[in-house]
């Protein structure tokens, strides 16, 4: 994607400002937006961490896509923290449904990727924090499930490999995917009933 013209950073940046200016704390939970995701984890931790691990194409953003979409439609910001610079944002509205209006993506390099999360998670004004990708979290993992606490914000950590040091109130495992169903492996959930491995079907198109 190319990058964003110099004339209209200023208006970019005075637009993201503002809205972090006046924080917006939501409570409760998200929903998943994919019912047999909904009826099995009983939708996204809020305020809390959420792990999604796969290999890159598994099907593990489309998991995650259908809440961002209708926070998006909703006129609630979520923010993607692309740690790897391979986002395409465009490529997630239309059938997704996402709009881009309400859609803040960040590129800020693989050393920083974890303190932006970290800040946006912590701000109050965003419904939910992608971060998508980072290097090996450490000690940033225990930071970030704090900003979540303090922000109420949901993040999502989307990686090839889980974290431990991430206080994840749940934690998702992409195994497979075919014919628009993806297999999913439920390694942690917040009460410890819904660990085991199901088949969920991902959103249709249109």
């Amino acid at each position: 994607m190319p990058a964003l013209p110099a004339a209209a950073r200023p208006a970019v940046l005075a637009d993201l400002r503002a809205r972090i200016a006046a924080p917006r704390v939501f409570g409760g939970s998200l929903a998943a937006e994919l019912p047999e995701l909904e009826a099995w984890v009983g939708g996204w931790p809020q305020p809390g961490v959420s792990e999604i691990v796969g290999p890159v194409g598994s099907g593990r953003l489309g998991l995650l896509l259908p809440t961002l979409a209708a926070l998006t439609r909703q006129g609630r910001p979520v923010l993607i923290v692309d740690a790897m610079e391979e986002l395409y944002p465009p490529g997630l509205a239309g059938p997704k449904g996402l709009q881009l209006s309400e859609l803040w993506v960040v590129r800020p390099g693989l050393e920083r990727a974890a303190w932006v999360a970290e800040q946006a998670a912590a701000a109050g004004s965003l419904a939910a924090v992608v971060l998508l990708d980072a290097p090996r979290l450490g000690r940033a993992g225990v930071r970030l499930g704090r900003a979540c606490e303090r922000g109420g914000s949901s993040l999502f950590v989307v990686a090839e490999e889980s974290e431990v040091s991430l206080p994840a109130a749940l934690r998702l495992e992409v195994v497979g995917q075919s014919a628009g169903r993806v297999r999913v492996r439920c390694v942690r959930s917040r009460n410890g009933r819904q660990v085991g491995e199901r088949s969920v079907r991902l959103a249709t198109s249109g």
